[in-house]
């Protein structure tokens, strides 16, 4: 045997001895393993405790009683308590104009004469024949007094009385119309002078003087003054269908505008419509407020806060203790038990950081805040230092 050959066979005995103390190895570590999880060993000091599960830790609240009144806020805009616009009934040329916008007016001020010649002619010609009917009804009532006197002397037939009986009458029914035709053309040319119906403040003007109008003027949005009456201003809301039956006349209000932040006018509703709007769903009301001061102008927006009470006593919570589940809110609270119970609630209204809640919750009650997604009713919880 060469060196060689006796060198190989020496190492390959080496490896497999060291092939079977591996094997040996492995298979006592294998050993160790199914020994630790074989029901009934014996656990040694340094094997693992199980975990035990820790309780969810909540937040609560307690709901507060919310006021038996509260304020119902509303977009509205003032508008005049009257207004005319005021037109012409007679042709002519306008030959005075008194009057601009922002002045104030009182009932039966001028403010228009318009200038019609042909009207005081058909009434010059109108009273003229008033008198040649009276002169024919003084020609037939003396002519009828002689027939009077010659028909019981037989000088005259019966039938010539008959007719002068008539030609009285006629005369008669002539000056009654001739009449009415002058108290016409008087009326007519009343027509030629312009008054104010009321007092107000011109808050529009459409004429000038020389403009020629005619006895239909006013037609199509035409006019010669708009005046509106604005020591007092209305106000028209619309009342969401929800709080419509609370809303009546009386109902007390205030006004607030931006342009105006530190003042709070008084209002109060005097009339509704007593109809729900099918497409809104909504119902008008018109309130009233004075403005003596004329500090408010005509078409100024702002927020109506109507002072409404409640049917049925409600408490606040905060808004975050609300949680939407399949389309409906509801509130977790944690009972006696201190397990999760989910409350399905009412809410009349969202003031944004709280939100009343109707129905569902009492002051007794303990709301969870921020409830987590994973929470389910009748889960176990560690509830945490109440919030005042």
């Amino acid at each position: 045997m060469t060196m060689a050959t006796a060198l190989v066979k020496v190492m390959g005995l080496v490896g497999v001895a060291v092939g079977a103390i591996a094997a040996d190895r492995h298979f006592d570590i294998a050993a160790s393993l199914a020994g630790a999880l074989t029901p009934g060993t014996k656990a040694t000091a340094n094997d693992a405790k199980p975990a035990v599960a820790a309780l969810r830790s909540v937040r609560v609240v307690a709901p507060k009683a919310a006021a038996g009144r509260f304020g119902l806020t509303l977009s509205g805009r003032t508008a005049p308590i009257e207004q005319a616009r005021l037109s012409g009934r007679a042709t002519g040329v306008v030959a005075e104009r008194r009057g601009e916008i922002g002045d104030r007016v009182k009932a039966g001020d001028v403010l228009v004469i318009i200038d019609a010649p042909e009207i005081r002619q058909q009434l010059d010609r109108a009273k003229a024949a008033v008198e040649q009917v009276q002169a024919r009804l003084v020609l037939a009532e003396l002519t009828l007094d002689r027939a009077q006197e010659l028909v019981p002397k037989k000088f005259l037939p019966e039938q010539a009385r008959d007719d002068r009986e008539a030609n009285v009458a006629i005369a008669k029914a002539d000056l009654a119309a001739a009449r009415a035709e002058v108290r016409r053309l008087e009326e007519v040319q009343g027509f030629q002078t312009i008054r104010a119906p009321f007092d107000g403040v011109i808050i529009d003007r459409q004429v000038e003087r020389g403009d020629r109008v005619t006895g239909d003027f006013g037609g199509a949005g035409t006019y010669f003054y708009n005046i509106a009456r604005l020591e007092k201003l209305r106000v028209e809301i619309d009342v969401p269908q929800s709080f419509a039956l609370k809303v009546t006349e009386g109902t007390p209000a205030k006004f607030t505008f931006a342009e105006l932040p530190d003042r709070k006018f008084d209002a109060k509703v005097v009339r509704t419509s007593r109809s729900i709007d099918q497409t809104s769903g909504t119902m008008r009301a018109e309130l009233v407020m004075e403005n003596t001061d004329f500090a408010l102008p005509a078409g100024l927006s702002g927020q109506v806060v109507l002072d409404v009470a409640r049917d049925v006593p409600c408490v606040l919570v905060p808004g975050n203790a609300l949680v939407v589940r399949q389309g409906e809110q509801f509130a977790a609270v944690v009972d006696a038990e201190e397990k999760i119970a989910f409350r399905k609630v009412g809410v009349g209204r969202d003031l944004g950081a709280e939100a009343e809640v109707c129905s569902g919750l009492t002051m007794d009650d303990r709301v969870v805040l921020s409830p987590n997604a994973l929470l389910k009713p009748g889960d176990t919880v560690e509830v945490v230092k109440p919030v005042s």
